[in-house]
């Protein structure tokens, strides 16, 4: 999420010793490497979809078999009052990094990272843009994920952070713009610690709604004028600028034609699909030729805050019995495979005549590459 500063640290602290009993006694298989491969990044999910272990986003936050086993853990999650989306346990093993990135997509645009240190040492540096930081053990902190970020581990300890996603509620926004920001302006309030209570039963907010079925054309022209907002901002050539937006602005206006006919139901998904497949094909015309202020892609800020979230017809069977205007998902939207670029995408059914279980992007792609969908028939 873009903040004013790169650093807040919240007015809140917790108990070290009781973090670092509940996490040091987990099993070590609990522990999975980083989804993408970053050499000693390790995870413990422990609010993910459906409670599970995967690294995905879309559908019903649950709790894991892992937070069951850490009662303070609950209850620091359950402190905050907030409804919390993916959060686990992050490590990075000594002498490794997190690599310098950018989060540049639909779930961290609106949603903010707390971090809670729990194991760590004064040698354990945050980067972010032009600021730095050392986040000590029980402290709480925020920044900001759209500026380039890094973690360094110059120690020779397994560092430990609980890292939780959420959007925030006016409460705690409010607590935000009262909290400490290093070198510029201290706390305005006291700080509050969070003792363990044995036996203490709580409570956590988790979301169901992370992600439309099909995105209403209010929010899909709120994320364009997002894009557009950004690429005003950096220092881009005028006549590229200003294809790249009429290519936006027809996509926003085919979107609500099809969604004046379609809503969100079943029969309008693969127009709407191939509405995005047309849209990307002309975007991509512009790949490197338009920034955006942290000097990322505009075609990939397109492709992962609006194109790819627009539609998501694998998380349809979560709302069977919530809405009436979404229908069973009985077909899954696999594309087909060319050499230069994607065809539209076509509906597919299994060769028996039953209905394919809605497919999610981190699902192995159907055409037995053994890559994941999004890396193969699904890439954008």
């Amino acid at each position: 999420m873009k903040l004013d500063h790169e650093f807040y640290k919240l007015p809140l602290t917790f108990d070290v010793e009781r973090l670092q009993q509940e996490v040091l006694m987990l099993d070590e298989s609990y522990w999975k490497a980083h989804h993408e491969g970053f050499k000693g990044n390790i995870a413990v999910p422990l609010l993910s979809v459906n409670g599970e272990v995967n690294n995905d986003f879309k559908g019903p936050i649950k709790e894991t078999d892992a937070l069951q086993k850490l009662p303070y853990i609950r209850q620091v999650l359950a402190s905050f009052n907030e409804v919390f989306g993916r959060s686990r346990l992050m490590a990075l093993e000594p002498g490794c990094e997190v690599p310098l990135h950018t989060d540049i997509n639909y779930h961290w645009y609106k949603r903010v990272r707390i971090h809670i240190p729990i194991v760590t040492t004064d040698t354990v540096m945050f980067h972010c843009n032009d600021k730095q930081v050392n986040m000590k053990a029980g402290e709480c902190w925020i920044f900001d994920s759209w500026k380039h970020h890094k973690v360094v581990n110059d120690s020779h300890l397994r560092r430990i952070h609980l890292v939780i996603d959420t959007h925030g509620s006016a409460d705690f926004w409010d607590m935000v713009s009262k909290s400490e920001i290093p070198d510029l302006r201290a706390s305005s309030l006291t700080t509050k610690h969070l003792d363990f209570v044995a036996d203490k039963q709580v409570a956590i907010a988790t979301e169901l709604h992370n992600l439309p079925v099909v995105m209403s054309p209010g929010e899909l022209d709120f994320m364009i004028s997002e894009l557009k907002h950004e690429v005003r901002s950096a220092d881009n050539e005028a006549a590229s600028q200003q294809g790249f937006f009429a290519i936006l602005d027809k996509f926003a206006q085919n979107w609500r034609h099809l969604w004046g006919q379609f809503g969100a139901t079943e029969a309008g998904w693969d127009s709407y699909h191939q509405l995005r497949d047309k849209t990307f094909q002309l975007a991509r015309n512009y790949d490197n030729r338009l920034r955006l202020s942290n000097d990322g892609s505009a075609l990939q800020m397109l492709i992962h805050c609006i194109i790819d979230p627009a539609l998501n017809v694998e998380i349809a069977k979560y709302f069977n019995n919530n809405s009436a205007t979404i229908t069973p998902a009985t077909k899954s939207v696999t594309p087909a495979k060319t050499a230069t670029a994607r065809a539209p995408i076509e509906n597919a059914s299994s060769s028996d005549d039953k209905p394919a279980a809605p497919m999610s992007r981190n699902s192995p792609c159907p055409c037995g590459s053994g890559k994941k969908y999004k890396q193969c028939c699904g890439a954008l």
